[in-house]
């Protein structure tokens, strides 16, 4: 698979433009909740292309342990594969 972002210095200028934030309408100070990790699941497993890659790159960096990321992949599998039937 080729990944959208491929080092932490390209994951660290993304994520300080907030775009996951921006994905479910917050602002950059404001945290992401476990709801807004459902709705980005979702959005990002209906994307295509350059945007999706840039959104899964984003998504693999933030790393298993964190709850956040957990609910985002769990969500954007349910989409792709519910899309895939």
């Amino acid at each position: 698979m080729n990944r959208a972002i491929t080092s932490f210095e390209q994951y660290a200028l993304l994520e300080k433009k907030g775009d996951l934030k921006k994905l479910v309408g917050k602002d950059e100070d404001e945290e992401l909740t476990i709801n807004d990790a459902k709705k980005i699941g979702v959005k990002v497993a209906n994307m295509d292309g350059e945007d999706k890659k840039k959104y899964v790159g984003i998504i693999n960096f933030l790393g298993a342990s964190c709850n956040i990321y957990n609910e985002l992949w769990k969500n954007y599998k349910r989409t792709r594969d519910s899309k895939k039937d």
